[in-house]
């Protein structure tokens, strides 16, 4: 289920933006034995995670820095609440921020919007009424069940296509099918009836619906994508005629379902889990319906939850913190405070921008691209296995990157604003009726996008406080926002070996990803293509393939290993970048050291085993003391730096050490 459907661009960015690497604090150890260790030992001795997130990172701490900032010009803002004109950002910002934190009017008025809602599909007799009253459902609240489109460009050309998205269950594809732990399905199942009780269910039938929902989406589970094909842009830009689409929903009556989308003009579409879909539309019939029709119920009141009133917000607040082993809640005004900066980010980007990107930030981090992407070049002009047809492509591609950094220009607004209509209470609005009513807004601006053309010179990736960054290869760009240009990523105070093993990493890391197995299927335009000659091409795909195995030996926590076929094109970025910011840091000892450690230094972190495991099983980055260690343990000139030698923990034999560019 998804409120406020918008554009799906694939990219490749810098770290997950939920899950971190963990390591818990140990003995000292020595830099050739464990050089993630060494480096942080203190730095994890000292951090805790805080009692209502589920990770600590410097990526995390910063990022928090950067909401308290934003929370700050959020209360100056919502302190002059009723002075704005109507659909400025100040406007939407403190009547938002307004509807968010009035926990009383919340109370009063959710449920009856979410009755409402509702109420189309209580009364459906049959399944095609069931699939009239999702659409009712979609068009009245913006919410979907079972599945719903969206718009993305085409892998061969600038116009915008539907993309058709199967719901994807709450729990992952791999909690699913094997319990995370003892107790955690029965948690889950409880979590479900507890939601159809205040929808109204009679406990004992909403104790039997839940069970019967849990086996449904387990009977979904096997053909759900693998982590590895929801991170394989191959897959995911994988597209059928229109008259496929609809042979995959006979029973949800694809051919209904598109025409009331009015997708009727489209010849093709994408989906990439055309299996999955399928597996959906076997359920739909009519011996399911009363728990289908439940089904439907706990997705709505689920994915409303977090804007309705206490109640229905606190069951689904007390199962996301079991689920991901977090022992406290956030106060209602630091909730609402990060919920309006979710949902306006744009207009707290452009706050950001204004005292926190810095002009002489953004050039020095210019140049130090400008000097990264010089070293590729050279690399591949001189590379010994590409034929002189693929290493000119290849050139062509990094020489037309484009760069993005800090943040958006005023005048470069997103092509589908998140809350273009927001209501104060003053005129009858409430939280949830602002987020139904924008969601039904947001859905209309991305069906208009269907048919018209992409702008590849637009800012996509993450806003100007987001600590993270980004390769996008459908305008093949690398974006790096102002929100991680702070310590210990970036600072003009900082060696500059330090700042080549934070930012400059990051920036190599992005460029790689032009360059892997998932971006080297676009050309320099941002179209899929193959551009390379059949006999570079094996030898490239032979060389990455050896990223795998060589990760999926790093151990992560009890009983857990590394995913390499899952984290292997992370890793090669991670490579990449780490061998351009040595070859620029040259033979100077003093330079590679501040590099190498703060390298290591900025990917510390800690995580519950919760998170820990779903991470493994998900996140296509390594895990943190792998990405670390692995990464380093690949670089020649890090065994000189520190004398690394036969027997050492940080020794790989020369003949077993990753690289592809």
């Amino acid at each position: 289920m998804k409120y406020g459907t918008k554009q799906r661009l694939a990219a490749l960015v810098l770290t997950a933006l939920l899950a971190f690497g963990t390591a818990q604090a140990q003995e000292p150890v020595s830099e050739r034995d464990d050089f993630y260790l060494a480096v942080n030992g203190p730095t994890l001795a000292e951090k805790q995670i805080e009692p209502t997130e589920p990770s600590w990172s410097w990526f995390k701490e910063q990022s928090l820095k950067n909401t308290k900032i934003l929370e700050q010009e959020l209360h100056e803002i919502a302190a002059k609440e009723g002075s704005y004109a109507k659909g400025t950002p100040e406007q939407k910002i403190s009547d938002l921020y307004r509807c968010a934190v009035d926990m009383k009017r919340r109370d009063a008025t959710a449920r009856q919007h979410l009755q409402d809602v509702l109420a189309p599909v209580r009364q459906a007799e049959t399944t095609d009424e069931l699939t009239q009253a999702l659409l009712q459902v979609r068009e009245a609240s913006g919410a979907s069940v079972f599945v719903d489109y969206t718009a993305d460009r085409m892998p061969d050309s600038l116009r915008y296509a539907a993309r058709i998205v199967p719901t994807e269950t709450i729990l992952s594809k791999y909690e699913l099918e094997q319990e995370p732990h003892p107790g955690a399905w029965q948690a889950y199942k409880t979590y479900i009836a507890d939601v159809l009780a205040e929808a109204g269910c009679p406990a004992e039938e909403a104790a039997r619906q839940a069970e019967a929902i849990f086996a449904m989406e387990q009977r979904w589970a096997p053909a759900m994508l693998s982590s590895e094909e929801r991170n394989d842009f191959a897959v995911l830009n994988t597209m059928y005629r229109r008259n496929e689409i609809e042979a995959f929903m006979p029973h949800m009556d694809g051919r209904r379902l598109l025409s009331s989308w009015k997708l009727t003009k489209e010849k093709k579409l994408f989906l990439a889990d055309a299996a999955y879909l399928q597996k959906l539309d076997e359920a739909y019939v009519q011996d399911n319906l009363p728990l289908l029709k439940s089904y439907a119920v706990f997705r709505i009141m689920d994915g409303f939850a977090p804007y309705a009133d206490r109640r229905l917000r606190d069951l689904q607040r007390a199962y996301t913190q079991y689920r991901f082993g977090i022992t406290k809640s956030r106060s209602d005004e630091e909730t609402a405070s990060r919920m309006v900066q979710g949902l306006l980010p744009y207009e707290f980007g452009q706050i950001y921008m204004k005292d926190h990107c810095s002009p002489d930030a953004v050039r020095d981090v210019t140049a130090m691209i400008d000097e990264i992407r010089g070293v590729y070049r050279e690399r591949l002009l001189k590379n010994d296995w590409l034929g002189e047809d693929t290493k000119k492509e290849a050139v062509g591609k990094l020489d037309a990157l484009r760069v993005f950094v800090g943040g958006p220009a005023a005048d470069d607004k997103p092509i589908v604003e998140d809350m273009p209509d927001v209501i104060a209470e003053a005129d009858g609005g409430d939280l949830l009726r602002n987020i139904m009513h924008n969601a039904v807004l947001v859905q209309a601006q991305v069906h208009r996008l269907i048919g018209t053309d992409f702008d590849p010179d637009k800012w996509y990736a993450f806003q100007p406080q987001d600590v993270n960054a980004a390769y996008i290869p459908a305008n093949n760009s690398i974006t790096i926002p102002a929100g991680i240009l702070n310590p210990p990523f970036y600072s003009p105070d900082a060696s500059y070996g330090a700042n080549l093993g934070g930012i400059g990493v990051v920036i190599g890391h992005e460029i790689s990803h032009a360059f892997d197995p998932n971006g080297s299927q676009y050309d320099k335009d941002g179209n899929m293509k193959n551009w390379w000659t059949a006999g570079d091409y094996a030898r490239f795909r032979q060389k990455a393939a050896a990223f795998a195995p060589y990760y999926s030996r790093y151990k992560v926590g009890e009983g857990l290993y590394e995913n390499g076929a899952l984290v292997a094109n992370e890793a090669i970025a991670d490579c990449g970048g780490l061998s351009v910011a040595t070859e620029i840091a040259g033979c100077d000892e003093e330079t590679l050291r501040d590099l190498y450690r703060n390298f290591a230094a900025i990917f510390a972190s800690k995580m519950t085993p919760q998170l820990l495991l779903q991470s493994v099983q998900t996140d296509p980055h390594p895990i943190m003391q792998a990405r670390v260690n692995g990464a380093l343990s690949a670089t020649d000139s890090f065994y000189e730096a520190y004398d690394v030698e036969n027997g050492d923990g940080m020794y790989v034999a020369p003949e077993q050490r990753v690289k592809l560019w």
